[in-house]
């Protein structure tokens, strides 16, 4: 999981709003999250990131830690909604 002030590159492939694209590519900071919702049977995370006085959200599994390497961007393993 990400803490807040975490930077994170957004990685190219991700497929963002009109108003977010500015951020793909870019480096991004973590101000929210994470947020878990269930898509098609799947619980999918999601954080709030800053870019130039803008906050988005972002999937977790766009986002590549750059002053956190070690942290875990994945799901919980025990099924817990961390805070």
């Amino acid at each position: 999981m990400l803490k807040r002030g975490t930077f994170c590159y957004v990685v190219p492939s991700c497929v963002a709003s009109p108003a977010a694209r500015n951020a793909v590519g870019k480096i991004v900071e973590i101000v929210g999250g994470p947020f878990h919702r269930a898509a098609a049977g799947l619980r999918i995370a999601s954080y709030n990131v800053h870019y130039r006085g803008l906050v988005f959200y972002c999937h977790a599994g766009k986002l590549r830690p750059i002053n956190d390497p070690d942290a875990d961007v994945g799901e919980p393993q025990d099924g817990s909604l961390a805070r």
